[in-house]
């Protein structure tokens, strides 16, 4: 029987058991993070300024378009410099350029290896699974690029619809009238679900290319269809995991807040540089063991759902819930 607390069990019996798998979760959190825009938006829908928000997003994309145009810019300058200069530099972008992409890899890659991983401890005979870590990463790398493909897509569809909402505060800045604060209105009930729906979509178009290895329109196609057929189980189980995550983050900042901000003042009020150092990397291990696990717990929920939900099993709390009164 479908049950969201079976599939929680089951995902964090996977995330807290097998920690080895912390490894993929702690690369799949930049692309989950994952990715996760789901939690980022229904965050920002309980935050008291939602002007202020769409504004900040705006903003970033403006930012990160005088940021492309200084670098093209000063790279075209770079040669107008002597040839040591030149080389020194092209050296340093050569190397960070190698970093992000290793980094991309091993987030995109982990991404895959995850889901699958989850996929062979969910269905395996056996009570203990015997997983191949490289053999997963190298399934994971096998589809890369379409996943990276619908990474890109899901950050280019959201970041359309903030843009979409965000618009009329461009005019609302010029002229406040109580029209505009209107249409900003509606355009933000409007649009935040089609986002949430969006990311929950693309979700889903992972699963069918990494398990099902369908090519790239199919696991867009099926996803929407799955989604059509189960977007408030979708939608319920989007709601848990953003309350377990953001009660988990609520806990990693209470947990800093007591036991180290206090000695990070003591330091710097009496010079202690090695404590601070200590601290701060104490507080940043802590930041990525919690978000590791929870990466992990959260691709594990979003596998075993889809698992579930393929094989055409699933009923969405509330219509229980209507069931039982009529």
């Amino acid at each position: 029987m479908f049950s969201y607390r079976t599939i929680l069990k089951q995902a964090w019996n996977i995330a807290w058991k097998h920690k080895y798998l912390w490894l993929f979760g702690l690369f799949a959190s930049i692309a989950a993070a994952s990715g996760s825009f789901e939690y980022q938006l229904l965050a920002n829908s309980f935050q008291a300024s939602a002007l202020e928000n769409s504004y900040y997003h705006i903003n970033s994309i403006v930012l990160v378009g005088k940021a492309i145009g200084a670098f093209f810019i000063g790279f075209v300058n770079l040669f107008s410099y002597d040839l040591l200069t030149i080389i020194n530099t092209l050296t340093v972008i050569i190397i960070t350029l190698t970093l992000i992409v290793t980094f991309v890899w091993l987030s995109i890659s982990s991404q895959g290896a995850l889901i699958i991983s989850v996929k062979k401890l969910l269905t395996a005979k056996k009570k203990e699974a015997v997983l191949n870590i490289r053999e997963n990463l190298v399934r994971g790398h096998e589809v890369f690029w379409p996943v990276l493909g619908l990474n890109i897509l899901i950050k280019v569809l959201i970041g359309l619809t903030l843009f979409i909402m965000g618009v009329p505060l461009l005019f609302l800045a010029v002229d406040g009238s109580a029209y505009l604060a209107i249409v900003y209105t509606l355009a933000f009930i409007i649009f935040t679900p089609i986002a949430i729906s969006l990311s929950l979509i693309i979700k889903y178009a992972i699963a069918f290319k990494v398990l099902d290895h369908e090519n790239f329109s199919n696991s867009l196609k099926k996803s929407i269809s799955l989604f059509g057929k189960n977007w408030l189980i979708s939608l319920e189980m989007g709601i848990i995991l953003f309350i377990i995550s953001f009660l988990a983050g609520l806990g990693l900042l209470i947990l800093i807040a007591i036991f180290i901000f206090p000695y990070i003042v003591f330091a710097i009020n009496y010079g202690l540089a090695w404590l601070i150092v200590i601290l701060m990397i104490l507080a940043l291990t802590l930041v990525l063991f919690v978000g590791s696990l929870l990466t992990t717990f959260q691709i594990s929920s979003w596998t075993s759902l889809f698992l579930e939900l393929k094989e055409g099993r699933g009923e969405a709390k509330l219509e229980r819930a209507f069931k039982k009164k009529k």
